[in-house]
């Protein structure tokens, strides 16, 4: 595996120096050393997060790049309810000489001239040298005579499991060269809006500043309120209450989107520096009312967090070749990675944890939640958080279906909008008990959960989820997308469009059906043997029906859904989708395994990609190789070709399982994950995209961190270190 560290292939004409370095290596991820400044890093997003829903993230050029890019994207609903507590600071040295002032800046904006043509400034990204992540992230800008000139450093600390961010300036290396006196000037570019939304000083209301001796509060109209302290000998804060207009996000203009917005800048915290010494100042932002003290060492609790999980990931059962193929570092990264996406959420007053789908738009998604928690939380030995994650959406079932979601305005409020979220909370529970046999919460409260949502699905229930005569699931009609191929949006002419409504009997949900179906049947065995042997006769007709339906000897693989018309006629949809590599994934598969192998070839042949598996074969007249533009171009796309990562996982285990387990198998299965980790180490910087674009180079589009991206590619490290 490649190092996580990384140098820039530009020229290096400036290095930072050893006294530049703060971050605990132990930890660092990723370090990026340029010398051509940030314009040139912001395509590299970075992210942090701190267990409760609230992040930090920007690009590595310290250049906002879309409206979800902050150094403080603050929960005020735990995990969701989230605004941008602060967009920037506007970072100044001002230098006093005999003759002139210059002033020295550290921050950068991107705009638009007149004429359209893109425009940085200040030029503050110039000066950049180097950007470090960890478990906080770092910059370093350098300004002077080369490799003798003064360091101005950035680091920023977001508080663990609080609303609060430390950022921490260093001030290193001046002299009388700099001035006769010289002067920090640090302001913070506010906006207090709803994360989704854009701020513009024409229609957002008015701000309210209020100054103590040791605090300053800026308050939103009718919003949210932050107060700031500054720790520093002298330090001091003065108004200057002003206007940055036009603030562009290139990254909006991509997805068709409004792109631009204003910041309000209050005043600045000012610090005299004297030059025969170095300086540390500190800036610390809170939600709310009250301060809050300056945490540079709250890394720590994330450290002593994050021990445990990188521990199960050396503990497991790896020898030979694959004990040596993913290094410790790798491990880190993994571990911050996975940790990123578990936080906390209060159902009837009791504090449980869920799985954030991703960042930075997702919050809390039954489906992927219930795909994302083995590798997660199980295959990182959080088995009281996978109980606690189980409980939430257990306690949350209606009509044997839990939530697809969870509201981001109202905690109490749940959507029901999906076939499979509960058979994928069936599979995880049935995985969670197999790992931890924890006898005591299934037969308390998980078992009959599960129970219920097959009970449910027998009878029927809501969206015409039913147990048909042949014992395959149905479900919906033509205007409803139930399975996870489920874009819609509004066209041109006013309609609703459902792009891929995959209504009827569809490959993978009727894999899912048989695989919990047998898999209950074998829990439940030695308590409920009437209901197990129930079940067995259920699969034993559904592995018949399953073929049947599905198998495509033109093709030598599965179809992807069935249909039947208001006049009684069925209606086969061929097209080749990676949906039915679930029938080869399962532990318990409904087609035999020659045909699985077929099944694998034909994924492999059609849809496979270095970052997963695209969503259509290219050969399809709907087939999408771009995802970009406006919404509804790009909800099009979304399920007609786009790439998705997480389907590695299923791709990786389906080889695995038809090839047994063998080290061929497994072979195969490291190569497949391989370039996921390699964009882990380097192009992601930490992270997986959520999709990626079906022609080459396969672009990273969509949210740039994903639940079910990350935890696939850990499960199936999982699946072969200790299968």
């Amino acid at each position: 595996m490649p190092k996580s560290t990384e140098m820039s292939t530009e020229p290096q004409t400036q290095t930072p120096r050893k006294e530049d370095r703060h971050m605990d290596e132990s930890w660092k991820t990723h370090e990026i050393v340029t010398a051509t400044g940030g314009r040139a890093l912001m395509d590299r997003e970075w992210l942090i997060t701190n267990g409760t829903g609230a992040f930090s993230m920007g690009t590595a050029g310290a250049i906002n790049s879309r409206r979800y890019h902050g150094l403080f994207i603050a929960s005020t609903q735990p995990p969701v309810g989230r605004i941008v507590a602060l967009n920037q600071m506007v970072e100044q040295i001002v230098l006093n000489k005999a003759e002139e002032t210059e002033t020295i800046d550290f921050t950068s904006c991107a705009f638009h001239e007149s004429s359209g043509r893109p425009l940085i400034a200040p030029t503050g990204h110039t000066h950049l040298r180097r950007f470090a992540r960890g478990l906080h992230v770092q910059w370093d800008y350098h300004w002077g005579p080369l490799d003798q000139g003064a360091v101005f450093s950035r680091e920023l600390f977001l508080h663990y499991k609080q609303q609060a961010i430390t950022l921490q300036y260093r001030i290193t290396d001046l002299d009388e060269s700099q001035g006769e006196s010289v002067k920090l000037r640090l302001g913070p570019m506010l906006t207090l809006r709803d994360f989704h939304s854009l701020f513009k000083k024409d229609q957002s209301g008015k701000f309210t500043t209020e100054i103590t001796e040791n605090d300053v509060q800026i308050t939103a109209e009718g919003g949210a309120t932050i107060t700031m302290q500054c720790q520093a000998d002298g330090a001091r804060f003065e108004c200057e209450r002003d206007w940055w207009y036009g603030i562009h996000y290139n990254r909006d203009t991509e997805r068709g989107q409004d792109d631009h917005e204003d910041n309000f800048v209050p005043g600045f915290f000012e610090v005299d520096l004297a030059t025969d010494r170095d300086h540390v100042v500190t800036v610390t932002v809170a939600l709310g009312k009250e301060a809050a003290d300056p945490q540079t060492s709250s890394i720590e609790a994330r450290k002593e967090h994050l021990g445990p999980i990188f521990e199960a990931f050396k503990s497991q059962k790896a020898s030979g070749e694959a004990k040596c193929w993913v290094d410790d570092s790798m491990r880190r990264i993994l571990a911050i990675a996975a940790d990123d996406f578990v936080t906390k959420r209060t159902i009837r007053g009791n504090e449980l944890s869920t799985i954030m789908a991703g960042y930075p738009w997702f919050a809390d998604w039954g489906r992927d939640t219930f795909i994302a928690l083995p590798g997660l939380l199980l295959a990182t030995g959080r088995h009281e958080e996978a109980r606690d994650t189980l409980r939430v959406f257990a306690e949350s079932i209606q009509d044997g279906l839990v939530p697809n979601r969870f509201d981001d305005y109202d905690d109490s409020a749940a959507h029901y909008n999906t076939v499979d979220a509960s058979l994928w909370f069936v599979r995880a529970a049935m995985q969670y008990v197999k790992m931890t046999k924890d006898g005591e919460s299934w037969g308390e409260w998980l078992a009959p959960a599960a129970n219920s949502v097959i009970d449910a699905y027998i009878k029927g229930t809501q969206y015409d989820i039913k147990m048909g005569g042949d014992c395959l699931i149905g479900a919906g009609n033509h205007d409803t997308q139930l399975t996870w191929m489920d874009a819609a949006a509004t066209g041109p002419d006013g309609n609703r469009v459902v792009f891929t409504p995959r209504h009827g009997k569809a490959v993978e949900i009727n894999a899912l059906w048989y695989d919990i179906l047998l898999g209950m049947a074998e829990l439940i065995g030695d308590t409920d043997r009437r209901t197990a042997e129930h079940y067995k006769k259920l699969g034993a007709r559904i592995k018949r029906a399953y073929a049947k339906l599905f198998w495509n000897d033109d093709h030598n693989c599965l179809n992807d859904h069935a249909w039947t018309d208001d006049n009684g006629e069925t209606h086969i949809d061929t097209s080749i989708r990676p949906n039915q590599i679930f029938a080869a994934s399962v532990e318990r598969s409904p087609i035999p395994l020659t045909r699985q192998r077929q099944v694998v070839d034909a994924v492999r042949l059609h849809l496979a990609t270095p970052f997963g598996l695209r969503t259509l074969s290219e050969f399809d007249p709907n087939y999408h190789a771009y995802y970009t533009g406006p919404a509804f171009q790009r909800d099009e796309a979304y399920h007609q070709g786009t790439v998705w990562p997480w389907l590695i996982g299923p791709f990786a285990e389906a080889i695995l399982r038809s090839g047994k387990f063998s080290v061929a198998a497994k072979r195969e299965a490291r190569a497949a994950i391989t370039p996921m980790l390699q964009r882990l180490a380097t192009g992601g910087l930490g992270q997986l995209n959520e999709i990626h674009e079906s022609a080459e180079p396969h672009r990273p589009v969509g949210a740039i961190a994903q639940a079910w991206s990350v935890s696939e590619v850990i499960r199936v490290l999982y699946l072969i270190e200790s299968g």
